[in-house]
């Protein structure tokens, strides 16, 4: 794979890769005009909900004729009711434990929730439920569940799309903006002048383009002409030495 490695790089290996994204800025514009294309045709599907976890808004009114839109129709057409059976609930919105406190334990979920104990004792209305709902299994398989499950995938799609064009606009941004590319660019910069960061070598006075001695060991002393010489290859503070240098 190219540019697999990580943290550790020559700064030739390096500068290959600064030319390789850096050309790949230019296509961003295109990229995020098809993906803002792609989420207005997929459209979204949102849900507000109380502090009790009770759905207030249902957002789709606005956008009947996009694929989420669509299912959704279809969805109510078929008589599924969205804000008993559907409950969708976006990234922003996870469902996560509501904290108790020194005289009380936890005892809701932020939906509404409540936090049940094991062991349900359920068992006689189970099977009867079951037993009733056995004849209308493929109905409600077709009917709900399989387009649920599509609202649902096509939901998380659409909000895939629009993390995607966040992050494609945020390395548009300038060196001081952080996340952006040039931002990133220039961390790295530092790093490979900063004499004691010997994770990032510089190759200026020994070429090492294909990063074979990239990871050699760090060096437990810095050889010198009027010193003790190098018996191996070895990263200091100045860079890769070979042995005999």
């Amino acid at each position: 794979m190219a540019f697999e490695w990580g943290g550790t790089f020559t700064r030739s290996q390096f500068e290959s890769f600064r030319s390789y994204v850096v050309d790949q800025l230019r296509l961003v514009d295109a990229r995020i005009a098809h993906l803002k294309a792609e989420r207005a045709r997929i459209g979204d599907l949102s849900f507000a909900y109380d502090s009790a976890g009770l759905p207030t808004h249902i957002g789709h009114e606005d956008q009947p004729t996009t694929y989420i839109g669509k299912l959704f129709g279809a969805y109510e057409a078929l008589g599924g009711n969205a804000e008993f059976d559907l409950q969708v609930r976006s990234g922003s919105q996870p469902v996560f434990r509501l904290p108790g406190d020194a005289t009380r334990a936890a005892q809701l979920m932020s939906n509404g929730d409540a936090i049940r104990m094991h062991g349900l004792g359920d068992a006689e209305s189970a099977l009867t439920v079951q037993a009733m709902r056995g004849w209308v299994s493929a109905d409600l398989a077709r009917r709900r569940d399989y387009l649920e499950r599509k609202i649902r995938r096509a939901i998380d799609y659409s909000e895939q799309l629009g993390a995607e064009i966040g992050e494609l606009e945020l390395l548009r941004g300038e060196k001081e903006v952080e996340g952006s590319l040039a931002y990133y660019l220039g961390v790295i910069d530092t790093l490979t002048t900063t004499r004691n960061y010997m994770a990032i070598t510089d190759d200026t006075a020994v070429p090492d383009p294909h990063g074979k001695f990239a990871k050699a060991p760090f060096a437990s002393f810095m050889p010198s002409p009027k010193g003790a010489a190098a018996v191996s290859y070895q990263r200091t503070l100045d860079g890769l030495v070979k042995p005999t240098q």
